[in-house]
């Protein structure tokens, strides 16, 4: 009964606590979590937001279930020095906490806030763009191998993904700022009509522009695999960059929280079900496949980035943001 009572007063008093903290500066922290869709955003998000200080906003540039970010699509790029009112002033409104939505402030139940973590799996083309007009906010990409991610999305293929790369080539600056030089492999793999490769060629796409946006220290990259392995340490990492210290005492993360699903998981879940989500995907792809997965990220450079054991090369992403 108590737990009712309570989650009857958030839904009826949460847009008032979450503005009343706005006015009264609470947000002081802003941390923007970015990746692609099936990267593990929602458990990661919930990982550095383990002792609900943060305001939590989920998918805020949700060009479906969001309507304020209807006009924009999936995957929006914008260029450098392009001037854009209406989404700097959505933006303005989300950073500042000002904003509420029932969908992406459904899971704030707490009175009080030292900041903002905000979710998103659309926003990576333009995250660059945003941060350069917010620069007190702090991006964190999270990154998960490819070929982990296509097989995720595909299992969930009734979800709202971007399954059509061609679509990218449609918006003229990312296509001749970045897309140029990719244009007939983006155009080859998608008349294949391969659902994976479609996938993993989005993959490359909307990871490639960011890694080569970033200064480094300007993009904290997180990845999955070492956040599964060693989440303590990552999310400490996590911390670190967005507090601008070298050292938070006393850190630690429950055990409880490390292993609790995500509220977006499923029936293929690899928590759910025990497997090795860092592998399990060598098993559900045919060797062709990953053959031509493969194909696909050395079109980009990009076939270094993970090793035999599917584990991240550290040096191999330091390489492409040093082209910055």
């Amino acid at each position: 009964m108590r737990k009712k009572i309570k989650a009857k007063f958030f839904d009826v008093s949460r847009p008032t606590i979450l503005k009343a903290n706005s006015l009264l500066k609470n947000y002081k922290e802003i941390v923007w979590l970015i990746g692609d869709g099936r990267s593990g955003t929602t458990w990661v998000s919930d990982l550095i937001n383990h002792d609900k200080q943060y305001r939590e906003m989920f998918e805020p540039f949700h060009p479906k279930y969001v309507r304020s970010f209807a006009f924009i699509d999936p995957h929006h790029y914008i260029k450098k020095g392009e001037e854009n009112e209406r989404l700097k002033d959505l933006l303005s409104r989300v950073f500042s906490g000002r904003y509420t939505h029932e969908r992406i402030d459904s899971e704030n139940n707490s009175l009080v806030y030292k900041g903002i973590i905000v979710k998103d799996i659309f926003a990576n083309l333009l995250s660059h763009w945003a941060t350069s007009h917010f620069p007190h906010v702090k991006p964190v990409l999270l990154i998960r191998n490819p070929f982990a991610v296509a097989v995720s999305k595909y299992k969930k293929s009734d979800w709202y993904w971007a399954i059509e790369p061609r679509h990218l080539l449609d918006q003229e600056n990312l296509h001749q700022d970045y897309l140029l030089p990719f244009e007939n492999i983006i155009k080859k793999v998608s008349d294949e009509k391969n659902h994976i490769l479609n996938l993993i060629l989005i993959w490359s796409i909307i990871n490639y522009v960011p890694l080569r946006q970033f200064k480094r220290e300007k993009l904290h990259i997180c990845h999955y695999e070492n956040v599964y392995l060693n989440p303590e340490q990552e999310i400490l990492k996590v911390l670190k960059f967005v507090r601008g210290k070298n050292d938070i005492p006393n850190f630690h993360l429950p055990k409880h929280v490390i292993n609790r699903p995500s509220r977006v998981v499923g029936k293929h879940s690899n928590m759910l079900s025990s497997t090795n989500p860092i592998t399990t995907w060598k098993s559900e792809l045919t060797p062709r496949l990953i053959s031509e997965g493969m194909k696909i990220l050395e079109s980009f450079g990009l076939e270094r980035l993970y090793d035999e054991n599917s584990m991240p090369n550290l040096e191999a992403f330091e390489e492409i943001q040093n082209r910055v």
